[in-house]
């Protein structure tokens, strides 16, 4: 299943969406050098394939490394301070920790069997140096293939340049049949021009047109394209006088790069001039783009009025200048960096840039007010989603205006306005970053700045950063006050609260978060309202105001009920409303909150909601005597905490001990090797898995039999359960495949029964099963009933951390 809010992890490789041709020998030689290599870089020109080459070699290897293979895109990225944030993205790793980025990352990939491919470095060459030579050291199991226009100068770095495909330099008979440059013009001019085909009669003509062109693929890619308009000798005869212009007709001093220059330049020359102003305009974007962008930035009502957009967008299509992308959010657009460079140059050559740049800001200045507006409803996880593909636009966006003194006002306003989309995946480092930025740039007192110093507040608390933001609340205070901003005010005091609550000064917080509620009722701020329901009920569960707590979340849950499918806000009432369910002994009520709310977090793909939901259904499983199940969801959340958190469950005590209550019992039942392998495996599931796990039904008799002596009995459950379908004659292929876990995590466990057992063969292992089998399966039934938990008491404690929401 996929709950996700989007399609894919942002760091999977991207599906090919045309065959890859040639690259033998390097693909080998990639595959060679990672055998001995811990950084491989691919280097070239522009155009010249060194990403299609990664790509396809990345996927030959993922099978070899137990972690898998995780992909960074950098081409949109400009700001090499938010490098680290880029890595962590790709990884799945939310921002919800005040640690640096890279200490993170590198901390999650320390004892992980990984390749990481960087795609396009150059632009960000000595940063990316920097963030190799630290994950290397940190994590002795990582490889790393990067892709730049130059060496990183890494120590370690194996360098493989990637050149041109091989095309004869003199034609003769049957040259050309098996070249790697005429094979690819056959393949696209195939898919471009229906019963194309290279033969006899035209061969010669490939061959000089793919000589021309250096061989470079993304040259012939541009030259296939105009196939459709122009035939073959035409395209090869004004080709040629375009470099004869360019080099005097000394064809041989062009450079490659040049080459790729001017094929390009030729395209541009072959387009008309509505395509050639929507080629410049569109390359203010960065990444990806949706026609509506295009026709609202790129419009205008003289030289491109806004009809006409769409027409000049599907001939840069076609003549492969612009990349289309299906997605599940509709078709959308992309430029390859080179083609991309190029147009900007001719953007700034027509004095057009700044007029264009403002037009971009303006529309997703836009698109980040509507999200503002409507992201707590039930557009929510589009909105999300919408947001997500279009994040390095945004960053640029922000960046533009950062850059640009007269526009820092609407830079605060953009970063204020995304605070949702920060808060929702998880990008909160990225979000106080740009708060920041656009904070010291902005100092006028407006709502906006209030709203920006509390958000700002608000993030250090959730990671962790508690002591350095009573001045940023001290401000918004005051200027709320001097420039009657009452929402600014309230909101306000309900961080203040939030603030001292987190320090453990408790006095006073319930009556501020009482009087931040009154407020917010006068004011009709229903968003507030939500969020003070589960804040403020968290609080009061935790001092051990249960009912008091759970009626603050009912009615938040009340409030959001006319949008059903608004997720965010009414999974975290949910989870808070289940904690004070379970410690008032409401157990299956409380388990019934948790599952309708993991199913919401899942759906976010929220991680640190999703972490919270695998401990509190830890402790139902625990109560079942489901002690494997026990160990499972608890590893899975410590992997979570381990990505995103300084401290598992954030330190709140009450947490800590629901959590030691389910484990030590597990560990009693399982033994420590056990509950360890178990722990181990959850932390290794694919996410859906876990939830699936989380979400099954319960109710039937415990996993743990009660113990009886035999010769099976060192076994922990899993190995039992390993034992058993090797009875059945299953390969441990098949055994992981009917378990959901790695192969490794079978022969491991086959290892460790051989070992157990004193066996030698994996026939003995399926005769002890066939003859303890029966036994052992009716153990299940004869196990102790599950223990009845008195509802626990607490009193008011102080957290030493803060709860994430």
């Amino acid at each position: 299943m996929n709950r996700s809010s989007g399609p894919r992890t942002p760091g999977d490789l991207p599906a090919e969406a045309t065959s890859f041709v040639g690259r033998r020998r390097e693909l080998a030689q990639v595959s060679e050098l990672l055998t001995r290599a811990r950084l491989v870089t691919l280097t070239g020109p522009g155009g010249v394939g060194k990403t299609r080459t990664a790509v396809r070699a990345a996927h030959e290897a993922r099978d070899t490394f137990s972690s898998g293979v995780q992909m960074v895109e950098l081409s949109a990225l400009r700001d090499p301070k938010l490098l680290a944030n880029t890595v962590a993205a790709a990884l799945d790793l939310p921002e919800q920790t005040a640690r640096p980025a890279l200490e993170v990352v590198a901390d999650h990939l320390e004892d992980r069997e990984l390749l990481l491919l960087l795609d396009t470095c150059e632009h960000l060459v000595d940063a990316c140096a920097v963030l190799c030579d630290e994950l290397l050291r940190a994590a002795p199991r990582l490889r790393i293939v990067a892709t730049s226009r130059q060496p990183l100068d890494v120590p370690g770095e194996h360098v493989l340049a990637i050149g041109p495909l091989g095309v004869p330099e003199v034609a003769a008979p049957g040259d050309g049949e098996e070249c790697d440059a005429v094979r690819l013009f056959a393949d696209r001019a195939s898919a471009a021009v229906a019963g194309f085909t290279v033969g006899d009669d035209n061969r010669s003509d490939v061959l000089a047109l793919c000589r021309r062109l250096d061989g470079i693929p993304l040259a012939i890619e541009l030259a296939v394209s105009r196939l459709r308009a122009v035939s073959l000798d035409e395209m090869l005869t004004r080709l040629d006088d375009r470099f004869r212009l360019l080099t005097g007709g000394r064809r041989t001093s062009v450079p490659r790069h040049q080459t790729l220059r001017t094929a390009i330049g030729w395209s541009h020359d072959l387009s008309t001039e509505p395509e050639r102003l929507l080629w410049a305009r569109l390359s203010v974007f960065a990444g990806e783009l949706s026609l509506e962008a295009a026709e609202s930035v790129c419009a205008d009502d003289r030289s491109l009025p806004v009809d006409d957009v769409l027409t000049a967008l599907i001939a840069l299509v076609e003549k492969s200048v612009v990349v289309r992308v299906e997605t599940p959010e509709g078709t959308r657009y992309r430029m390859l960096d080179t083609i991309r460079e190029y147009g900007l140059e001719r953007l700034a050559a027509s004095g057009d840039e700044e007029r264009t740049r403002c037009r971009h800001l303006a529309y997703f200045l836009d698109v980040a007010r509507a999200f503002d507006q409507e992201w707590t409803g039930d557009s929510q996880i589009p909105l999300l989603r919408a947001l997500v593909r279009d994040r390095a636009n945004v960053r640029v966006a922000l960046e533009y205006c950062v850059t640009t003194p007269r526009l820092h006002g609407r830079g605060l306003e953009m970063a204020t306005a995304l605070w949702g989309y920060w808060h929702a995946t998880g990008l909160l480092t990225e979000g106080r970053y740009w708060l920041r930025r656009t904070l010291d740039g902005c100092r006028d007192e407006t709502p906006t700045r209030v709203k920006a110093l509390w958000l700002t507040s608000w993030y250090m608390d959730i990671q962790g950063e508690r002591g350095g933001n009573e001045e940023l609340l001290a401000e918004a205070e005051r200027i709320a006050a001097r420039i009657e901003d009452r929402t600014g005010a309230a909101w306000t005091l309900a961080f203040q609260a939030h603030r001292r609550y987190f320090l453990g000064r408790m006095e006073g917080c319930a009556a501020d978060f009482e009087e931040a509620r009154t407020r917010m009722t006068a004011l009709g701020d229903d968003t507030g309202l939500r969020m003070l329901g589960f804040y403020g009920g968290l609080m009061l569960i935790l001092s051990g105001e249960h009912q008091r707590g759970i009626d603050w979340c009912d009615d938040s849950l009340a409030r959001g009920a006319a949008q059903p499918a608004e997720q965010w806000a009414r999974s975290w009432a949910l989870w808070v409303k289940s904690v004070g369910l379970w410690l008032r002994g409401e157990h299956e009520a409380a388990v019934e909150c948790a599952r309708d709310g993991l199913r919401a977090k899942a759906a976010l793909h929220d991680l640190m909601g999703l972490a919270h939901f695998f401990e509190g259904l830890a402790w139902h499983a625990a109560r079942l005597r489901h002690f494997e199940r026990v160990a499972l969801l608890q590893g899975a959340a410590d992997a979570l905490w381990r990505r995103a958190a300084k401290e598992a469950r954030f330190g709140i005590p009450v947490l800590h001990e629901l959590h030691a209550d389910a484990a030590g019992p597990a560990r009693a039942a399982l033994g420590a090797d056990g509950y360890h392998d178990a722990f181990t495996e959850g932390a290794g599931l694919p996410l859906d898995t876990v939830v699936d796990l989380a979400l099954d039904d319960e109710s039937a008799a415990p996993d743990v039999p009660v113990q009886r002596a035999g010769p099976a009995d060192g076994l922990t459950p899993r190995e039992r359960q390993v034992a058993a379908l090797v009875s059945e004659g299953l390969t441990n292929r098949e055994i992981a495949a009917r378990l959901v876990v790695s192969k490794r995590t079978v022969d491991s466990h086959v290892e460790h029964i051989l070992t157990k057992l004193g066996f030698t063969s994996r026939s003995q292992i399926a005769a002890l099963h066939t003859g303890a089998g029966s036994s052992a399966n009716s153990d299940a039934s004869e196990a102790a009933p599950a223990r009845t938990t008195a509802p626990r008491t607490t009193t008011p404690r102080t957290p030493s951390a803060a709860p994430k929401a």
